[in-house]
């Protein structure tokens, strides 16, 4: 078997994912492809392994998706449980994973009421026993599309189940697990770093060191995702590696034999696994690490390409669902490709700047098409940044974090100093990486790939490697990195081509979002941003990173959609729920230009964005009625306000348009007094898609402007449980009545409508059969998955 190990790794993941597959039809035919690959290259014994591997690994897989379910009633209820994970506090927010008395894992989230309590709270660690009052509900499904699947995440946790919990009390310390034990002295481990230094220094040594980033602030995590270097922040191979050789080295020195080391370095590495958390990449580097050094005490040699290849199988046998889990898949991808490669980057002759080059474009290359498959985008400047950022972090920061952690124990006086200087040093990096976004092109939007065009990319990647080390004619070079440049030329300029166009009313709860795209990219119109009011919190209260309509709902939105540029950014009027996330919107996506409505005088959030707008030399226009712009064949017409108007929902923009073969018309939080003088400026308005007015409110969809505008559907974007009561049950039946087909977001979720050229259709996210069994579920058992 020396040698045929990444045969059998192979075959174990397409055993998994023709398994999972939603259509796994694919994932077989093309098992069935590598199977014509590997007979010449296999012998017979080894081919029919592939083979068996395939078919068990496809049967237990099934197996583990099948046992993957829950009795659990989703009520009020009364738990007493066991922490299972380390408790994470967050600003007023406590949230942990609790071990039932029924062998069930739920999801616990504690809003604090008070500092003293959170004080409290922090003395909680794994294996304590508790008892909560509290309610069980069902994992949200994403509202929107291409959003994070949180129910689909916890899922492949096993977890089933949240628990908004009430109260906390009773909590013991009972028998405390091996595993527990050593979660808790991570945990201490981890508090008291960043309780003894601060800034950038602790921070970064619990990243490197504990795998807990808790300290860290969003904005550094953001930059370092933004530049594909987040990877930097978790603990890799290359961290195991370099702890592994210091204790080596050190135990040698103390007269140790080396059998003895190594001995005890088998005992010790799995140990730091817990402790750092046990994420894929340092269960994957651990696991390597001592298959490497179990077979040295046999005096078995092993490659590194089979370690890999039985970490990886013994990985997936644990827990196949980790094959779908983005840490592991940057690792393994990461992890291969470099062994792969390594007879070209140990070249003597290339020199050390030549192999950091190619060290940084490979492991660009092979992540490629995993970011564009998760994020839609990348960022062209990081393979210069890996360069820079890879020795600082693993040459630099790591050691000086190591030697930092041991003169905190023994020197606590030069630790602080060491403290204050990678603190400095770190804020230099970090300062760089501020400077970098403001380079233009500093992302690289794509959208969402489709699984097919990841497919293209992996081959092209696998044959410009394959090429690079001569295993295919190396004549065939330019061809093959001409074909991978080819499809991303292709992938990128596609909007371009594309016949296709879309208006999508986006869920951002109780707001207006709305995204317009035509086709062939001939333009893009953001309608409002939604937003919500700010609310003022305490120091002890405030999150790491509080929740935010416009960075976590509708800028991801708008990046999976692949939009690079706003043509027009419009803003109805001055509420919050239709304007409050504008500010991130153009601090993150370039616009061209900022629509406002006439009136007589601005709300202060609207001048902000007029001033933010002149800081980065955005144009704003001021439109009123009989204003109109062309993009194409598409015209859209302002129909109000005049200008004179004094309720601030009267002010709102009004737009009718044609696109895909329907009129539209957009009222933002028009009222009845708005409708009535809109039908008296144009008596022979129609449109076959109303936006409903104000959500849906009472005041608004009067009957006379209904009868005048005879919409044959209505669209009403209003937020899940909101407690103005939108939509207004007077408003439902005047469009029941008069046959209207109604979309609403609080129950289906994001809504668009898909054309080309005069035929479209509608469709939502969220479908009747999920807004059925949310209707029914507090009275619900949920088995299933």
């Amino acid at each position: 078997m020396r040698g045929q190990w990444s045969y059998v790794a192979i075959s174990v993941i397409f055993g998994i994912a023709t398994a999972y597959s939603s259509f796994s039809i694919v994932p077989f035919f093309i098992f069935v492809c590598y199977c014509f690959v590997c007979f010449p290259r296999t012998s017979l014994p080894i081919f029919s392994l592939i083979v068996l591997v395939f078919g068990l690994t496809y049967v237990y897989a099934i197996y583990v998706d099948k046992q993957n379910d829950s009795m659990l009633s989703f009520r009020e209820t009364d738990i007493t449980g066991t922490i299972q994970s380390t408790p994470l506090i967050n600003g007023d927010r406590l949230s942990f994973q609790l071990g039932m008395e029924s062998n069930e894992t739920v999801q616990l989230f504690y809003k604090i009421p008070s500092r003293k309590l959170k004080e409290e709270l922090k003395q909680l660690h794994p294996g304590m026993v508790c008892t909560f009052t509290g309610t069980l509900k069902e994992p949200p499904l994403p509202r929107n599309f291409y959003a994070f699947n949180y129910k689909d995440y916890l899922y492949k946790q096993h977890i089933h189940a949240l628990f908004e919990a009430e109260s906390i009390s009773n909590c013991v310390q009972k028998d405390i697990s091996f595993v527990h034990w050593l979660f808790s002295m991570r945990q201490a481990a981890v508090s008291y770093i960043g309780e003894t230094f601060s800034g950038q220094s602790a921070a970064f040594m619990n990243a490197l060191l504990f795998g807990d980033r808790q300290y860290m602030t969003f904005e550094v995590e953001e930059q370092y995702q933004q530049f594909g270097l987040v990877h930097l922040l978790a603990i890799s191979g290359s961290h195991i590696v370099l702890l592994t050789a210091i204790c080596y080295f050190v135990l040698l020195r103390t007269g140790m034999t080396r059998e003895s080391t190594t001995m005890l370095l088998l005992v010790c590495i799995p140990l730091y696994m817990f402790c750092a958390g046990a994420s894929p990449s340092v269960v994957r580097a651990s696991i390597a690490a001592v298959i490497v050094l179990g077979a040295l005490t046999q005096a078995i040699r092993v490659s590194g390409m089979d370690a890999l290849s039985m970490t990886l199988i013994i990985m997936l046998f644990y827990d196949p669902y980790v094959l779908f889990d983005i840490g592991f898949q940057f690792s393994f991808v990461g992890s291969f490709s470099l062994l792969l490669s390594s007879s070209q980057l140990l070249a003597s002759e290339h020199g050390i700047v030549k192999n950091s080059i190619y060290l940084s474009v490979i492991s660009q290359l092979t992540s490629t098409p995993i970011l564009l498959y998760h994020f839609g985008y990348f960022s062209p400047y990081s393979i210069l940044l890996n360069m820079l950022y890879v020795p600082f972090l693993s040459l630099f920061v790591l050691p000086m974090c190591i030697v930092l952690l041991i003169c905190m124990i023994f020197l606590p006086i030069v630790s602080q100093w060491l403290a204050h200087i990678l603190s400095l040093c770190i804020h230099v990096s970090n300062t760089m990486l501020q400077i970098c976004e403001a380079l233009p092109f500093v992302r690289l939007t794509f959208g969402q790939t489709p699984p097919f065009i990841v497919a293209l990319y992996c081959m092209s990647i696998v044959s410009v490697l394959l090429s690079w080390e001569g295993l295919i004619w190396r004549k065939y070079r330019m061809l093959f990195l001409s074909s991978f440049f080819l499809l991303s030329i292709c992938h990128y300029a596609f909007p371009y081509v594309n016949a296709n166009g879309s208006i999508t009313y986006i869920d951002v709860g109780q707001g207006d979002a709305i995204l317009i795209r035509l086709p062939y990219n001939q333009g893009t119109y953001v309608i409002d941003t939604g937003g919500t009011l700010p609310v003022k919190k305490k120091e002890w209260q405030r999150k790491k990173h509080e929740f935010s309509v416009g960075h976590d709902i509708l800028i991801p939105f708008l990046q999976k959609e692949g939009v690079r540029v706003i043509d027009k950014l419009i803003v109805t009027h001055g509420d919050m729920d239709h304007m409050g996330a504008a500010k991130e919107v153009m601090q993150s996506i370039a616009v061209k230009e900022v629509v406002l409505g006439k009136k007589k005088k601005f709300s202060l959030p609207e001048q902000q964005i007029k001033q933010l707008a002149v800081q980065k030399n955005v144009p704003v226009r001021v439109v009123e009625k009989g204003d109109s712009w062309a993009a194409g064949e598409v015209v859209f017409s302002v129909l109000s306000p005049g200008g004179e108007e004094k309720a601030d929902n009267d002010q709102s923009i009004v737009i009718w348009t044609k696109i895909g073969g329907l009129t539209w018309l957009f009222t933002g939080d028009l009222e009845e007094i708005g409708e009535r003088r809109l039908i008296q400026w144009y008596p022979e308005l129609h449109a076959d898609v109303l936006k409903v007015g104000h959500h849906g409110s009472k005041t608004s969809s009067s009957q006379q402007f209904l009868d005048i505008v005879q919409p044959k559907t209505a669209v009403i974007s209003v937020g899940e449980n909101n407690h103005y009561g939108h939509p207004h049950s007077e408003v439902l039946e005047r469009l029941k009545e008069r046959g209207i087909k109604m979309w609403r977001t609080d129950e289906q979720g994001a809504i668009s409508y898909v054309f080309q050229g005069e035929t479209g259709t509608f469709r939502s996210k969220l479908t009747y059969d999920e807004t059925q069994k949310k209707r029914r579920l507090p009275h619900a058992v949920f088995k299933n998955r």
